[in-house]
């Protein structure tokens, strides 16, 4: 691993985003690769770059259409089709647009379908968050998961993220309902690492704790056996059915390339409704309970998601975002 400065990481990734994207969009996007790897969502961020640019070059993700498009709506709840546009520059639209909504509605629930890979869910609850608002956030993948009882790939890695405003930096858990991201897998496989337990499949149809072989056969196992497997298919169904877009099933398996996800975005504004200051001081009551938890010797203690995301930012601005040689040399060859 080697450390490189948020500011380097951003421009090395812009250079290679301006052969599809004009400036100010390249710039932005390069800016949520790097600040999702800045807060320490590696899976989510630098890493994806290279893979990004050739869902660009390939079509799976259609670079001049950074902008969704609204389809129907009805108070504070909307449906709007990405048109297999640039994920993250769209989903970041669709956030701020729920926050307008909500605003004014004191919820709102925007529908997105056919949209690309939108990298890190956690960035688009954190949004609301920040914004003094409540945040949840879910999309479906395609097939890159063996359902429970079966061998073949067959349900979503479907990710879901809650955000809660909080004083002193907003709450946020960002998980999908896989043990590791794959994102996750194909960093430890670079690095040489072993799981502490079989999450999937080798290619020979045996478990493993190999991550590099479960990122070569793509079989892994939904988190909670049949209750990871069951989430799956209900956060697959409930963004399909909202948006009337594509089922995990209809985008296919990762073979076929992932495009035109179904996503949800949900934002609540409860300053409308209830005192903010005495919901902030239950938070805290409950931290404070939680943070003085005997250690059990092998963690660092019980944290609320997002609680250290504060200290993990300063860190990384600090002393570099950590990322790997060969994805580091990745991205300065894109931009040669």
């Amino acid at each position: 691993m080697i450390n490189v400065r948020y500011e380097e990481a951003v421009k090395a990734m812009e250079r290679g985003l301006l052969r599809y994207l004009p400036e100010e969009k390249a710039r932005r996007f390069a800016e949520i690769f790097a600040g999702n790897s800045r807060d320490g969502v590696h899976s989510h961020g630098m890493n994806r770059y290279p893979r990004y640019l050739s869902d660009m070059e390939s079509g799976l993700c259609d670079p001049n259409v950074t902008e969704a498009e609204r389809v129907s709506g009805v108070g504070a709840l909307e449906v709007w089709d990405a048109h297999f546009g640039v994920g993250p520059l769209i989903a970041e639209q669709m956030a701020s647009r729920a926050i307008e909504l909500a605003r004014e509605h004191g919820v709102a629930c925007i529908a997105l379908r056919n949209n690309s890979h939108w990298l890190r869910a956690g960035r688009y609850g954190l949004m609301m968050a920040d914004a003094g608002m409540a945040g949840i956030c879910f999309t479906n993948t395609c097939m890159n998961l063996t359902a429970y009882g079966a061998k073949q790939n067959s349900v979503g890695n479907n990710p879901v993220t809650l955000a809660i405003p909080r004083k002193k930096g907003s709450l946020v858990l960002d998980m999908a309902v896989s043990q590791y991201a794959y994102g996750k897998l194909e960093i430890m496989a670079q690095q040489g690492k072993k799981l502490d337990s079989p999450v999937g499949y080798d290619t020979h149809g045996e478990l493993t704790c190999d991550p590099a072989e479960i990122v070569k056969s793509g079989l892994m196992l939904p988190m909670a056996q049949w209750k990871g497997s069951a989430l799956s298919i209900m956060l697959d169904l409930m963004a399909s059915t909202l948006s009337l877009g594509r089922t995990a099933l209809q985008i296919g398996t990762p073979a076929e390339g992932e495009k035109g996800m179904s996503q949800t975005f949900i934002c609540i504004n409860p300053a409308a409704v209830i005192d903010m200051d005495k919901a902030d001081a239950q938070i805290e009551e409950t931290l404070a309970f939680l943070n003085g938890l005997t250690a059990d010797g092998k963690s660092a203690g019980v944290h609320a998601p997002g609680e250290n995301l504060a200290s993990v930012r300063e860190r990384s601005m600090r002393e570099g975002i950590p990322v790997t040689e060969e994805t580091w040399a990745k991205i300065l060859k894109a931009g040669e």
